[in-house]
């Protein structure tokens, strides 16, 4: 034998190995903590993403249907529109037999008391 394999082992004398091998898996036990934290944190940003795209998908169809809304509004102010049309009301009066007035009668408004306020 060499002289540096003597000293070698000569090193290894008196060694606690039980000592050793504790402080190893004392410094490795962090490993599987940090696995799990990380698992769950990337199980954490997967549904995060799954919601993101629910949300997306619910504000597109409530695009649509705020757009179809506002189609029917405009169909319906439209609408509207031609029953209060001057024409149509005229003819309606014709034919359930009104007329023009034959003189106009202006009442004014009855004139109110101001009202004293405490």
């Amino acid at each position: 034998m060499s002289r540096n394999s003597r000293a070698g082992a000569a090193d290894l004398v008196g060694v606690d190995f039980a000592r050793v091998r504790v402080a190893a898996r004392r410094r490795r036990a962090w490993l599987p903590v940090a696995l799990v934290g990380a698992l769950l944190a990337a199980l954490g940003l997967a549904q995060l993403r799954l919601e993101i795209l629910r949300m997306r998908y619910a504000v597109g169809d409530a695009t649509v249907e705020v757009e179809a809304l506002r189609e029917e509004r405009s169909r319906w102010a439209a609408e509207l529109e031609r029953l209060r049309g001057p024409e149509r009301l005229a003819k309606l009066a014709r034919e359930r037999g009104f007329a023009p007035a034959a003189r106009v009668i202006e009442v004014p408004a009855p004139r109110t008391a101001a009202v004293r306020r405490p």
